[in-house]
């Protein structure tokens, strides 16, 4: 009985080679994730999965230079690049309007059904709307698709803040 109450004690105190009973074992320590870089300003994507230019450069006699392209009537349109959405509106010709801007550049698309608002930061690739033929569009023949269904496109402009000029979009 002594034997039993002597190891016992030394179970309790701790004194039996590896079994302790004071100092519990501690949770491991968390690893700290590091947030993800911001996103890269000078990244600049394709609008569409696909596309056909439908009219290469044009716009600099009224300070624009800019690419029409189609990927097709509806198709989803993507931002080109990371950016918040500084202007949604309908210009003076009736041409929906869309501008994305960051540090690097400012980028405008004209003719689509736009789904984004003013204000909202969108990431280069992410949805932001549909091709359409709304506001001044024209068939191939230069004759205006009003009430029509043509002239389904993008006109794509892109300022390079750094370089303070339009650039092509499309290099």
């Amino acid at each position: 009985l002594a034997l039993v109450i002597l190891i016992a004690d030394m179970l309790l105190n701790g004194l039996i080679h590896g079994f302790q009973t004071s100092s519990p074992v501690p949770p491991p320590q968390a690893t700290a994730v590091p947030p993800p870089p911001p996103p890269d300003p000078a990244l600049v994507v394709s609008p569409y999965d696909n596309y056909v230019l439908t009219q290469g450069l044009h716009g600099q006699s009224y300070g624009d230079l800019a690419v029409d392209i189609a990927g097709g009537k509806h198709s989803p349109i993507y931002s080109p690049i990371h950016g918040e959405v500084t202007a949604v509106y309908t210009d003076q010709y009736g041409n929906p309007t869309l501008v994305i801007e960051n540090e690097r550049y400012a980028v405008t698309l004209l003719h689509g059904l736009y789904e984004v608002t003013r204000g909202q930061t969108v990431a280069a690739g992410q949805f932001v709307g549909k091709e359409g033929n709304l506001g001044y569009t024209t068939d191939m023949n230069g004759i205006p698709c009003a009430s029509r269904d043509c002239g389904y496109h993008t006109h794509l402009n892109m300022f390079d803040k750094l370089l303070q000029t339009n650039i092509n979009p499309l290099t």
